[in-house]
């Protein structure tokens, strides 16, 4: 397995003029005074985190992943690369982030709300993964254009069935601060660690199936 992340960090490497970008983007966003660290750091988390998944097309490029399935390389081994990258590029992207965020904003800026800073952006950590979760057998399956394209379309529906229920139910955005706020922290954010867990783990185990079957 070690090989694949060599490969994928060397695929990576390659593509630094993408994540200078994606940084000086997170910096503008820090920088201008209506930006907030939290979007900042969920901008720079999410779409650092859509790498994993872009590995995989470049995976498929010229029949590559029907090379690398004749390497020493098992299908397990190579979705559980996909699954660790992921969740890596996401620790890795948020750890960049929030600490750019704060130099830009200035710990004087952000004194006395800086750990209610960090823990708010921290929502995005579960958000990427959870992205993952549902994109990455979807492209393993379907391919990485399909997939990612069937796996748009999926979030989008999903973002569309919540707003309606949202609209539905009559919930103000004050509504819902006002109850989330009324929530134990701590309890919640073990719950959203837990429910993703659970939620990445189960999609690994999807994705390994599907790599099984897969025919090349």
């Amino acid at each position: 397995m070690k090989g694949l992340f060599v490969k994928d960090i060397e695929l990576m490497k390659q593509q630094k003029q993408f994540f200078i970008l994606v940084v000086v983007m997170g910096v503008i966003l820090n920088l201008a005074g209506s930006g907030s660290v939290s979007f900042a750091t969920g901008y720079f988390t999410i779409v650092t985190a859509i790498f994993a998944i872009t590995t995989i097309s470049y995976d498929e490029f010229d029949n590559g992943l029907a090379f690398l399935m004749t390497l020493p390389v098992t299908r397990k081994q190579y979705v559980a690369e996909k699954y660790l990258l992921g969740a890596g590029l996401t620790a890795v992207a948020w750890g960049i982030a929030t600490i750019t965020g704060v130099i830009c904003k200035g710990v004087a800026e952000l004194q006395g709300c800086l750990s209610e800073t960090i823990i708010g952006s921290l929502i995005y950590i579960p958000l990427a993964l959870l992205m993952l979760a549902v994109s990455l057998p979807l492209v393993i399956h379907f391919g990485a254009e399909k997939g990612r394209y069937i796996a748009m379309v999926m979030w989008a529906i999903i973002f569309a069935v919540v707003y309606i229920l949202i609209k539905t139910m009559g919930l103000s955005a004050d509504a819902v601060d006002a109850w989330l706020n009324g929530l134990n922290r701590g309890m919640v954010l073990a719950g959203v660690v837990l429910f993703t867990v659970i939620v990445y783990m189960g999609s690994f185990w999807i994705g390994v199936r599907l790599m099984e079957k897969k025919e090349f």
